[in-house]
């Protein structure tokens, strides 16, 4: 089990003039930070449009700069909105950005599930799954054919020599946001890495995993690179103090969960409901009807103690939440720790905790595992 960063740069109002300069601030001290503990991974979102929620609109760039304060971490994008951007400069920024990492990148690619971020890009709503497909096309073939052509359906490249090329060969690793039964099912069967959230509990996780894992035994690869892992992501706070832990967290979920809301209440404004595409039904579901965690008569807490969606509490609460989608086949967990009102001292003390008791715990069981291979290989 790898265990990383997930940012989406949350600045709860009110704001004033440092608000978003010292959240970055502060990210960036995080992370480097959370290297030194032991963590592999930090990952960006890519939002637009979305105040309060996340103010990580040019996630490469961010990771631009934190390349050049860390030495191992892989850095990852997800994801990428495809409808916003043309693939060639998407595939010549992360090329970059792999270049001056030294091979650390992974990108990850998604539609968007909202127009409000979409429309304002020209980008229209039947055209984008098909957009995501091409993508899978071009970007890995930018990066490895010297000379590189395409003609499809929304996009048209003339020959062209695209520069500069990955540092990771054939190409860095490609993953898909995931949160779909048909989706988990393209993904695997496509080879590519799975992204998916494991705040929507164990159950459905565990459904949408398994999908993944069955199409992803006999891939029909859409890139140069199978890539069989699974990360999940969900809202983390660590403190010695469990009922501590439950409190404070509590309120962070609260804080996230009214925000949810305002999100779900105006991503959709202005879209005639009977032009919703067949393939984003789903999404527009979802917001106008929303889950358990997004109910009024469900306390933030009992959705922490009950466990399965959030991984909060003291260190073992926390291991104990990893290991339960480490044994359904999550390879790496992405913790959200920078969240809403939570305090940079909140942030580095979770930090702390994981580099001393969680991180540690996990180590420990991976070369424990490695012995018995190696061991029932002698034998």
């Amino acid at each position: 089990m790898d265990l990383g960063l997930f940012y989406q740069i949350q600045v709860p109002k009110p704001w004033d003039d440092r608000s978003e300069s010292r959240k970055f601030q502060e990210m960036l001290e995080q992370v480097e930070f959370a290297e030194a503990q032991g963590m592999t991974s930090v990952w960006f979102v890519e939002h637009h449009f979305r105040s309060e929620w996340s103010h990580s609109s040019a996630p490469d760039i961010t990771l631009a700069a934190i390349s050049q304060r860390t030495a191992q971490m892989r850095l990852g994008i997800a994801v990428v909105l495809a409808p916003l951007h043309h693939p060639l400069n998407v595939a010549s920024r992360l090329a970059t950005l792999d270049v001056i990492s030294g091979g650390r990148v992974d990108f990850g690619i998604g539609r968007s599930g909202y127009p409000y971020q979409m429309l304002p890009y020209g980008a229209d709503l039947a055209d984008v799954s098909e957009m995501v497909e091409e993508y899978l096309q071009i970007i890995p073939g930018a990066w490895t054919d010297e000379l590189f052509a395409y003609e499809g359906k929304h996009y048209s490249i003339p020959p062209r020599e695209v520069i500069p090329k990955p540092v990771q060969k054939p190409h860095p690793p490609i993953w898909q946001a995931v949160s779909q039964e048909s989706t988990a099912e393209k993904v695997g069967r496509q080879g590519l890495g799975c992204l998916a959230q494991t705040s929507v509990g164990l159950e459905r996780a565990e459904g949408l995993i398994r999908i993944y894992r069955e199409a992803i035994a006999s891939p029909e690869p859409a890139t140069r690179v199978v890539h069989p892992r699974v990360a999940g992501n969900t809202v983390a706070l660590c403190m010695e103090d469990r009922d501590k832990a439950f409190q404070r967290g509590a309120e962070i979920i609260d804080w996230y969960r009214v925000q949810q809301r305002i999100r779900d209440s105006y991503v959709w404004q202005g879209y005639d409901p009977a032009k919703v595409p067949a393939d984003y039904q789903w999404h527009y579901q979802r917001a106008v009807q929303a889950d358990t965690a997004r109910a009024d008569e469900v306390t933030s807490r009992s959705l922490i103690e009950d466990g399965g969606r959030f991984c909060i509490g003291n260190p073992d609460d926390c291991i104990e939440y990893i290991e339960s989608y480490e044994r359904m086949g999550v390879d790496e967990i992405m913790p959200l720790f920078q969240v809403g009102p939570v305090s940079h001292a909140e942030v580095m003390e979770s930090l702390r905790l994981f580099g001393k008791y969680v991180i540690p715990h996990f180590k420990d069981k991976a070369r424990k595992d490695k012995a018995r291979k190696a061991a029932a290989a002698d034998n």
